[in-house]
């Protein structure tokens, strides 16, 4: 075991002891009955995220009522517990039971391969996304990345399409020359450097001040959170590219669910399925509307032409490349059942 390994270890017992939780050895579970679980997101309950997690408690909850544990959930939402930067360590730890993972702020090289979830200009379509998602290749290699983090990973859930928003007009690559630009992820940050942006990383909770105050030029976040975050209150401009088609996951501290009969563990993943399809479904009705109300509360928004288009494509291309020379033959796997759900579901 490492060292890493035990601290979390140390930390999930004293938290145990410290709140109560049921969070026990195997033995101990078997005796209960009943064990409280909580459940942490960044989001607020209405965004396709908090639809996920609303939707997989109230499934769990109905699914264990006659498992070998009954599980009653208790919900998180808009970071109570923990914000987007936080809750990967969170869960790790054992200090929430599931949550929101924000891939793009994991990082190490276990996270290498991991970097495809919010590659810019990746899918044609949420279709597309979906099929790539939850095929073979790339469900079980970020299932098995994940456990590297000591996170037992359920499934995906829809965030929508992320775009750039700034306070003077976007249209082509060579507009992000000089300008401070919030960010997340690998792949999003090197991009908008190689633009001549200066990227800052922060949680989407901190940008209406950083914009407020001037701090940053825009950033790079998706059309639902402008809307429920208000930050079309302090920015001006936005495109409507779906320069990435963002999930995030799901994922359970590994530590609990490894302590779990398989009957619960079976309820779980039943439970996280329904969830799954709740967000999506959610996700892209959610993208169709928002930025049509964005444009009605005096966002200008941006839509591509094909030329435009292309030429972000074009300036993203270099990002696939590194990808492809880093994860090798596993990074080629997924790359494949991407290609392979774009020619499935193609654009129009």
């Amino acid at each position: 075991m490492t060292k890493t390994t035990q601290t979390r270890r140390g930390f999930l017992a004293l938290s145990t002891a410290t709140l109560g939780t049921a969070i026990a050895a195997p033995s101990i579970l078997r005796a209960q009955t009943e064990q409280i679980i909580k459940i942490a997101y960044n989001l607020p309950e209405h965004h396709a995220t908090g639809t996920y997690f609303e939707t997989l408690a109230k499934e769990i909850a109905e699914r264990t009522v006659d498992t070998s544990i009954k599980l009653v959930p208790q919900t998180f939402p808009d970071g109570q517990l923990y914000n987007d930067t936080q809750l990967p360590d969170a869960i790790s730890t054992g200090a929430t039971h599931i949550g929101q993972v924000n891939l793009g702020f994991m990082a190490g090289r276990d996270a290498e391969l991991l970097r495809v979830w919010a590659m810019p200009f990746l899918y044609e379509t949420w279709e597309a996304e979906w099929a790539a998602e939850d095929s073979p290749a790339m469900h079980n290699a970020f299932a098995t990345q994940l456990a590297k983090y000591e996170h037992e990973m359920l499934g995906w859930m829809a965030y929508g399409t992320v775009e750039i928003y700034s306070n003077s007009p976007i249209r082509m690559p060579t507009d992000m020359q000089g300008l401070k630009m919030r960010s997340f992820g690998l792949d999003a940050t090197q991009l908008l450097s190689q633009l001549g942006a200066s990227p800052v990383t922060m949680s989407s909770q901190e940008i209406y001040q950083a914009m407020q105050r001037g701090t940053i030029d825009g950033c790079v976040t998706g059309p639902s959170s402008v809307l429920s975050r208000k930050l079309f209150e302090v920015t001006k401009y936005g495109t409507n590219a779906s320069m990435i088609r963002l999930p995030f996951v799901s994922s359970a501290s590994k530590m609990w669910w490894d302590t779990l009969p398989e009957d619960v563990k079976t309820a779980l993943q039943e439970a996280a399925l329904v969830a799954q399809k709740a967000s999506r479904d959610q996700g892209k009705a959610d993208s169709e509307q928002v930025t049509e109300q964005l444009r009605e509360v005096g966002v200008e928004i941006a839509d591509m032409t094909p030329e435009e288009r292309k030429a972000w494509s074009e300036a993203a291309a270099p990002l696939l490349e590194d990808y492809k020379a880093k994860t090798g033959e596993a990074g080629a796997k997924i790359l494949a059942a991407v290609a392979a759900a774009n020619v499935a579901h193609p654009a129009g």
